[in-house]
Formats: structure tokens, C-alpha cells, sequence
């Protein structure tokens, strides 16, 4: 916030997939101290922790034992990539937000790495957000900016408040996005699509910014309990 006033970006430092330090949750708090505020448990592939959503499978002990140091030390755990059962594991131990940084609706485009609505659901009721993912992959069939709006739509239908969804690009990752959106600089396009959609402006703004700071706000006070 203090660096917004200031006119200056920012970034979050998050864990993409813990292999790189072996997987190992005593070293969390050391990555903590330097900065890192999201984790999630893994990629594609099966690990230690837990499975993907292409393998399936659901966590380990060591899993679980990571999920309770990340959340003691305030760090969110992101669920995007992971399988379904690891995902209904973590909600049944959870103290804190859960967030899915990039991952879409699954009752909109059927793919893995998409929400059900009551993965939505269940997000929602920790306090958590899920950010909008701007993969063709896992938007549709050759999408566009409307299938881009769909997704974000159906959340909304799910949360009629809008306060748990966000943006979650992916935009270093991918190569292929909708039809219409190329990069940050496009972002105004599918503004104006959720504006003609019906989505009220101040609405917009919580989905482009408001939620996904708050949902880290939130994570902070549950910490500090």
C-alpha cells in the first residue's frame, strides 16, 4: 500500500511447487523471513506433498504437516495445480484463506485444473479468492474475451458479492490466451466486456485489485491471532 501512494509496482513472492527446496516445511520459515507470502504444493506432477490434478491423489503426511507451517507462519497456500482429494484435504484442515491463483470455472470449460463450483464454494467460505487463469487451455474451445467473461461470470453467479474472485493470469507461463488479449496491456478489453456484461464498475475494480489484496490483508490478521 505504502509503495502504491509512492506510484511504485510491486510483487508478491510466491512458491510455484516446493521441489526446489526439497519439500521440506522446516524450511518455510526461512523463506518466510525473506519475503515469500503464497506457497502451493506442487505442479503437474506427483510429489512428496501430495498429487496434481493429473495424477490424483491426496496428501501426505508430510502434506499436511506442510499446509500447518505455511498457515502458522501466515504464508497463503495455493491450490491451483492440486488434485481434487488434495484439494478437499486441505479444506478439511484449513485455518486460514485458501486461494487458487490461476484457475477457472470447471462447470463453464471441463478441464482438471479448473474449479467445481463447490471447490468455488468452499474457497468462498474460508475467505479466500480465486483469480482468473487467461490459458486457452483452460478457458474453452479457440475462446475469446465473452468465454473469458463466462468464467469470471459464473464465479459471480456463485458469489453474488464478488469479493472472491480476482485476476490470475498466468501471463508468464502461457502462449496461447483468448482471442482479443495478448497481454496486460488488454486488460481494459475484457473491462469493458464485464462492464457490457453488467458487472458495475466498482465490482470491476474488486476483481482487477481490491480482492486479492484483501484476501493477503486477511491472512496477515489471521496470523497475528
Amino acid at each position: 500500500e505504502e509503495n502504491r501512494k509512492m506510484g511504485k509496482m510491486s510483487a508478491v513472492l510466491t512458491i510455484e511447487g516446493p521441489a526446489g527446496f526439497g519439500f521440506d516445511p522446516a524450511l518455510l520459515e526461512d523463506l518466510h523471513m525473506i519475503g515469500f507470502r503464497i506457497t502451493s504444493l506442487g505442479w503437474n506432477e506427483k510429489n512428496p506433498l501430495t498429487g496434481s490434478h493429473k495424477t490424483g491423489g491426496g496428501l501426505t503426511d508430510l502434506g499436511r504437516e506442510f499446509v500447518k507451517e505455511a498457515q502458522r507462519l501466515g504464508m497463503l497456500i495455493d491450490v491451483s495445480h492440486i488434485s481434487d482429494e488434495g484439494f478437499w484435504d486441505i479444506m478439511e484442515m484449513t485455518n486460514a484463506p485458501v486461494i487458487a491463483t490461476h484457475s477457472n470455472s470447471r462447470s463453464v470449460y471441463g478441464a482438471s485444473r479448473n474449479l467445481t463450483d463447490d471447490m468455488f464454494r468452499a474457497i468462498v467460505q474460508t475467505g479466500g479468492v480465486a483469480g482468473y487463469n487467461f490459458c486457452a487451455e483452460f478457458t474453452g474451445d479457440q475462446p475469446t474475451l465473452e468465454d473469458s467473461c463466462d468464467h469470471i461470470c459464473r464465479f459471480l453467479e456463485l458469489d453474488p458479492s464478488g469479493k472472491h474472485i480476482a485476476l490470475g493470469g498466468d501471463l508468464d507461463g502461457i502462449t496461447d490466451m483468448p482471442e482479443g488479449f495478448r497481454g496486460v496491456q488488454d486488460y481494459p478489453k475484457l473491462a469493458d466486456k464485464l462492464l457490457a456484461r453488467g458487472v458495475s464498475e466498482g465490482m470491476i475494480r474488486d476483481i482487477f485489485w481490491n480482492n486479492a489484496l484483501g484476501v493477503m490483508e486477511r491472512a496477515v490478521r489471521n496470523n497475528q491471532k
